[in-house]
């Protein structure tokens, strides 16, 4: 790996981003006293760059991550001076940084200036895995951990988790640590484990939603109703989670920066990352979109015209 470059990070698949972050960083050798991450939503890129000029401390070499680099995409812009800054570090970055930009579920303008050269130089795409790839990650991870998981294991477990190989990394090492090294999975440990953490989640449906997969939607609702989760309720926390969605959505079009959407959403820090991070997952007509026809069916659940239980589900089948 060459000190002194830049890398870029892109696509829709964050635990792989960040697993290749982690390696790229202890294949440079720097100390975590050496080793600064910078949220552009609540830090600038001058303080990015002004540390990645600063030599590092006691050793070889350090390294500067930034993530939510929104400069990069077409609704966000850097002013004239730190555009300035940033192209001249792009060409001729520090000698003893490694600078790393997480650009997860950024979606790149090639007409920027510092776009194209970002793009000309070190740039990695990691994109969601297939069903296929899916199913032979979970089993690899198993055997990882001396576990073997069996094929119908595997399609069960994608079947009840899907495509996000943060959460599945999650599920998987709860199903892991519950059979226990050397240990069998079989479809039956699965459904026995797995289904009921989703189903002590009610949020999973929303997430779901936010990230656009109908048939995960689908199969959560459908489980939360059959333990006896009331429709009215899960109608109201999807209805609240959109409209809150579309609120911080037009936030960021306006400037909005995550400690401000804490502030005027009224909700802690951790909360507002969250709202900031599913917020930038779907673009404003989609929420919209989503928020018109929820608004449609309260109308049609209230006026009598529909039962809320059927209502929901036909949202659903329209993510």
């Amino acid at each position: 790996m060459k000190i002194g470059a830049v890398h870029l990070f892109l696509g829709n698949e964050q635990f792989l981003i960040e697993n290749k972050i982690k390696r790229l960083i202890n294949e440079s050798g720097a100390d975590e006293y050496n080793i600064t991450y910078y949220d552009l939503d609540t830090s600038t890129l001058t303080e990015a760059l002004n540390d990645a000029l600063t030599p590092p401390f006691m050793s070889a070499a350090k390294v500067i991550v930034i993530k939510n680099p929104l400069f990069l995409s077409a609704e966000n812009n850097l002013d004239k001076d730190e555009k300035k800054r940033f192209l001249e570090y792009l060409d001729s970055p520090m000698e003893t940084t490694v600078f790393i930009i997480n650009g997860y579920n950024i979606k790149p303008d090639e007409r920027k200036t510092e776009v194209k050269k970002l793009l000309a130089g070190n740039v990695n795409y990691s994109k969601e895995l297939s069903e296929i790839e899916m199913h032979g990650w979970i089993k690899r991870q198993g055997a990882i951990n001396n576990v073997v998981i069996t094929d119908e294991a595997a399609r069960e477990f994608f079947r009840l988790v899907g495509k996000d190989l943060m959460n599945a990394k999650n599920e998987l090492d709860k199903l892991i640590a519950y059979v226990g090294e050397n240990a069998t999975v079989t479809a039956d440990t699965v459904k026995k484990v797995v289904i009921r953490e989703i189903q002590n989640d009610v949020f999973a449906l929303s997430n779901a939603i936010i990230a656009q997969d109908k048939n995960k939607a689908i199969r959560i609702y459908r489980d939360l109703i059959k333990i006896g989760n009331d429709a009215n309720y899960l109608f109201y926390l999807v209805a609240k989670s959109m409209r809150e969605l579309l609120t911080v959505n037009l936030m960021l079009k306006g400037g909005y920066n995550q400690a401000a959407v804490a502030e005027t959403m009224g909700v802690s820090s951790g909360r507002a990352y969250y709202m900031v991070k599913n917020a930038r997952s779907l673009d404003y007509e989609l929420l919209r979109k989503y928020v018109s026809r929820l608004s449609e069916l309260d109308y049609k659940i209230k006026s009598g015209q529909t039962d809320v239980r059927t209502g929901l589900e036909f949202f659903l089948f329209g993510i």
